[in-house]
């Protein structure tokens, strides 16, 4: 009786154990139905990304020990595999007069060490498999025939136990189909790569369909596959139930863990003028719009200029008191002054080196002399760069040519202030949002640099609002009406002398209740 090659599905939660099986107990298992001259179970895994780095040097370290301590014929192939020239000379042999000569003479030329019947089981895999590639039937064949022979021998396969090979990196497509018939010919195949864009690389592939694929979501770059273990934390068991708690709690959209986000994208809302003042509070996974996906987590901010005072002077107290019942104890609070002097004729020749055209080095200008803030967690400063880089991507800044906007981009980037730095810290994602009120009852436009400041806040997720009681130009001098909303709210009103409120210190019940001028507009009646 002919064997057949079965894959089936490894165990993650004891994948060492696994994989180690034994034949018999792999049929075992499985309800016993066969018995090893009938059926080889295999395994045929692809498993993409990493977690904490040191626990994963530890997984791959351990795992390589334990295969070759079981006694398994085992191959790790960490690079291209390269054929000895007497290997590739076994070529000319094969008859090309007809496709089904080729076949056959490519197949002929497999042996897998000695083992009669895989032998027979990767002939037939071949052919098969050159039967339905149609095309490159002789370099395809030739380079899976000799690489089959090739390994076998050098693992010593033997008919008693199933080989594996574990292939550690990102495969070529070369390398994908040489996997795919491994596992026909009854090699137990785990792929591994830390770099998760290596989980759709046997997309393409027609042999890969019972390929089981498993994603540990973090990713990074190929590094040397490891050759020593490494000091590593330990999980407790409590540790554990902790982090599966987590998973079932925290894995939807509606409840988070405290700084569970790193990443972010903003999107201004567009609200009428009374649904600021509803909006205002709410944290931002309560907001419309707010949206989780995959690790990134897009807050719906307010950004909007309020031209005009209800009401005119006779209210002017209730305004002001409006404005005071809005500033929160995360919130910056700007009356408008004389602008400011622009980046200066410096900032070209600094900035220069870190970036070409409007597109930004990041990752250079995070480890230049230029970034000071290197106290803060690399989250928070790649998101400040990367946020910069939108701004210069989306084109909602109005200047006179992209270098001037690079300048100011940059500058504005590379010098946050302290208090928005901590508020920046202090940010968890789906709460509560910091806030940037603006007050403006001078003459002067805003300058290039007020706009490209207030833009960049409402791209690192605060809320803004503008107050211009006069109703003068102000943010839209610089930046697109497309980033912001305009409300016009009553009568302009000019001569103004905006008060200085202090910021609270601790949260605070706002007075909007007892007759702001936002209350006033849900008036009974109204």
């Amino acid at each position: 009786m002919e064997r057949i090659v079965e894959t089936i599905q490894a165990d993650m939660a004891h994948l060492t154990d696994t994989l180690l099986e034994e034949h018999s107990v792999r049929l075992y298992s499985r309800g016993g139905h066969f018995s090893k001259n009938e059926m080889i179970p295999v395994y045929f895994l692809l498993i993409t990304g990493c977690g904490d780095p040191d626990v994963y040097n530890n997984f791959l370290f351990d795992l390589k020990g334990d295969i070759l301590k079981s006694g398994k014929p085992f191959a790790l192939i960490d690079e291209p595999i390269s054929l000895p020239k007497e290997n590739l000379m076994l070529l000319s042999s094969v008859d090309t007069s007809s496709p089904s000569s080729v076949i056959s003479g490519l197949c002929s030329l497999i042996s897998v060490n000695g083992d009669s019947e895989r032998t027979v089981i990767a002939q037939k895999a071949l052919g098969e498999m050159l039967s339905a590639a149609g095309t490159d039937v002789f370099a395809i064949g030739g380079m899976l025939a000799l690489k089959m022979t090739y390994i076998s021998r050098a693992i010593g396969v033997t008919s008693d136990k199933i080989p594996m090979i574990l292939y550690y990196g990102v495969p070529s497509a070369e390398d994908t189909l040489f996997l795919c018939f491994a596992q026909r010919t009854g090699f137990d195949v785990l792929c591994i790569s830390p770099d998760d864009a290596a989980k759709d690389i046997f997309d393409k592939c027609p042999f890969a369909a019972k390929m089981q694929r498993e994603s540990l979501g973090m990713s990074r770059s190929v590094m040397p596959f490891p050759t020593s273990p490494v000091k590593a934390k330990v999980s407790t068991v409590a540790y554990n139930a902790e982090r599966e708690l987590d998973t079932m709690l925290y894995n939807g959209d509606t409840m988070f863990r405290a700084m569970q986000f790193t990443k972010i994208a903003s999107v201004v809302l567009q609200t009428t003028y009374e649904e600021i003042d509803l909006l205002w509070d709410q944290e931002a996974k309560y907001r419309p719009g707010f949206a989780v996906n995959g690790d990134i987590v897009t807050i719906p901010v307010v950004f909007a200029k309020i031209n005009g005072v209800e009401g005119g002077m006779q209210k002017i107290n209730a305004y002001w008191e409006m404005i005071e019942d809005l500033i929160t104890y995360r919130s910056l609070y700007i009356v408008k002054a004389p602008a400011y002097r622009s980046p200066g004729i410096s900032a070209s020749r600094q900035y220069g080196p870190y970036h070409r055209g409007s597109k930004i080095d990041i990752d250079g200008l995070m480890h230049s002399r230029l970034n000071r803030y290197g106290f803060l967690q690399e989250y928070l400063q790649r998101m400040i760069f990367e946020k910069a880089q939108a701004i210069l991507d989306e084109g909602m800044l109005i200047m006179d040519s992209e270098q001037e906007a690079v300048d100011y981009v940059m500058h504005v980037a590379l010098n946050l202030n302290e208090r928005i730095l901590r508020l920046l810290q202090q940010y968890d994602f789906t709460k509560e949002i910091p806030k940037a009120i603006v007050v403006d009852t001078i003459e002067d436009p805003f300058s290039k640099l007020e706009c490209t400041q207030l833009l960049m806040l409402s791209y690192l997720g605060f809320d803004v609002l503008i107050f211009a009681p006069s109703g003068y130009r102000n943010i839209e001098t610089y930046v697109s009406d497309k980033a912001f909303e305009t409300h016009n709210t009553g009568e302009y009103t000019y001569g103004l002398r905006a008060p200085k409120f202090k910021i609270p210190t601790a949260p605070r019940t706002r007075r909007k209740d007892k007759g702001g001028l936002f209350a006033g507009l849900f008036k009974k009646g109204r």
